[in-house]
């Protein structure tokens, strides 16, 4: 920027946000799109393999709708109580060796523990960060 008269030139940067965050951002957004194509490629491979494993468990003979629909349901189920539990251990992976207790703020040690829960989908096991406040005799979950 000039100031007309005085002579005076000023530098500063049109934007606050470094140039190559914008980078980042694409190749993110790149990256996202490529995994975001190979999930819908290997969701059409297992599709087929569960329409042959249907065909193949009816036999000949034309099936209800539901005969199609349920089991379709069942493999959604499966894969979702899959994602679930991988998604619950990266969490886990994520928590710090130690943490601060809430209550009195002592560093304690985290360990992972697994444990069935039950989603909308069914029962899943999940590995679940515990620490154990030895002042306070109470453990809790610390959040990643």
């Amino acid at each position: 920027m000039r100031f007309e008269g005085l002579g005076i030139k000023l530098g500063y940067t049109q934007s606050l946000v470094p140039q190559n965050l914008f980078l980042i951002e694409n190749r993110m957004d790149a990256n996202q799109a490529v995994m975001e194509e190979k999930l819908s490629e290997l969701l059409r491979q297992a599709a087929a393999i569960a329409c042959q494993l249907q065909a193949a468990e009816q036999g000949n003979g034309v099936p209800h709708f539901d005969q199609i629909e349920l089991p379709a349901h069942k493999v959604g189920q499966q894969l979702s109580q899959l994602i679930q539990s991988r998604r619950a251990g990266e969490v886990v992976a994520d928590v710090s060796s130690h943490v601060g207790c809430p209550e009195c703020s002592r560093r304690c040690r985290t360990e992972a523990k697994k444990r069935e829960i039950h989603s909308i989908d069914g029962p899943i096991e999940v590995m679940e960060a515990v620490a154990l406040c030895r002042r306070c005799r109470r453990s809790f979950f610390p959040s990643a």
